[in-house]
């Protein structure tokens, strides 16, 4: 695993996120499936100079254009040409940034963006292929993001808590790394503080404040913009924070001990939350803004949240270069797949052979009772 990126000194009088000192580059939302993402995404996409698309998963594209899938030399092609990644990156971003800088033009926007969750695991690759792109990391109670994972997903629930400690610790580790190109916003802040959330972060955008902002649901309307969008969010619907705890109607005793489980505990508490509150701190970061950007985060990192950094699970094959053993791999997959019928075929024929040897070391009387039984069965 890579190391940790070494620690920055923070000012003594900061107040927060400073504005990046870079261009007003394009803007990138991640974080976990069910963090708030999409709301974040309508929010952003309402502002005038600002065109945020739906999720286009297109870092998995850019991996794959720097890495040939399932080559032997699939990292190799472009050094072929007399190219370097650097350069072969900055080519990847004047072509894809021109794809989105068209999309924004023709909605009169001026700065692009893109909101995929599991861009978390790109982060490193996005901000080098755009040197000027900032990101925003959306974060909720792992509770309530099981839940609604749950619901609209059907993942097991368990499952979701585990995926999102998995996403949450790489999109934290990643975003430290970028420092103050990257700010984590949490959920319920958005929704309980709107306009003190969203002028931080159109400050640290560099944006100008828009009242459309907090009437996003009414620039879509207008917009035309399905009423159901990803993650079967409503774009018509303003915010409302009075269902923030209403996830907690569906826990259990068992659900409530997962969340205090170690490892989910620690990154709560690294977030500002409680397990077992559905709403987080009022305040997390040292000068009592909403936002914490990278160095914060690096600086959590470094605290000790009981936390093992470099214990982070691998990315997925879908989000990792793909070799010829990965090839391999899911050949053998494959190829079990279309023999498991027969393998059950054989199981089940070997299976009414032990049985017929069983009946027939039963006594007559016997023997008659079990068929008539497995006759019952049977109706």
């Amino acid at each position: 695993m890579a190391s940790l990126p070494p620690l920055t000194p923070l000012p003594l009088d900061e107040r927060g996120p400073s504005v990046p000192d870079i261009p007003r580059g394009p803007i990138f939302v991640v974080g976990p499936a069910g963090s708030g993402t999409t709301l974040m995404r309508l929010i952003l996409d309402s502002h005038e100079n600002i065109a945020i698309a739906q999720e286009t998963g297109f870092a998995r594209v850019l991996l794959a254009n720097e890495w040939v899938p399932f080559w032997e030399f699939g990292g190799e092609w472009y050094g072929r040409l007399g190219l370097n990644q650097e350069q072969l990156e900055r080519e990847l971003g004047n072509f894809y940034g021109r794809l989105f800088a068209g999309f924004a033009a023709q909605r009169g926007a001026t700065r692009w963006g893109d909101k995929t969750p599991f861009h978390v695991w790109h982060l490193a690759l996005l901000g080098r292929v755009f040197p000027d792109a900032v990101f925003i990391g959306m974060t909720r109670h792992p509770g309530a993001v099981a839940s609604s994972t749950r619901r609209r997903m059907r993942h097991p629930w368990q499952r979701s808590v585990r995926f999102w400690v998995r996403d949450t610790i790489e999109m934290l580790h990643q975003g430290a790394a970028l420092g103050e190109r990257f700010v984590v916003c949490r959920y319920e802040d958005l929704l309980t503080s709107p306009e003190p959330v969203l002028r931080e972060l159109f400050g640290w955008l560099g944006e100008p404040w828009s009242d459309q902002l907090l009437a996003f649901h009414e620039v879509h309307s207008d917009r035309g913009t399905d009423v159901e969008v990803e993650g079967a969010t409503r774009s018509d619907r303003p915010l409302d924070a009075s269902r923030l705890d209403a996830w907690t109607t569906t826990m259990t005793p068992e659900r409530w001990a997962r969340l205090h489980k170690k490892r989910v505990a620690a990154l709560c508490r690294l977030l500002g939350y409680q397990p077992g509150q559905p709403l987080p701190a009022s305040s997390w970061t040292d000068g009592g803004g909403s936002l914490l950007d990278g160095t914060g985060v690096r600086r959590r990192m470094r605290s000790g949240q009981g936390i093992r950094w470099a214990n982070r699970q691998r990315p997925s094959l879908a989000n990792r270069p793909l070799t010829v053993q990965d090839l391999q791999r899911l050949r053998k997959r494959a190829d079990a797949g279309r023999r498991s019928p027969e393998i059950i075929d054989r199981a089940g024929e070997r299976a009414g052979d032990l049985g017929r040897r069983a009946l027939l070391q039963l006594p007559p009387g016997g023997r008659r009772r079990v068929r008539a039984l497995l006759q019952l069965a049977r109706r």
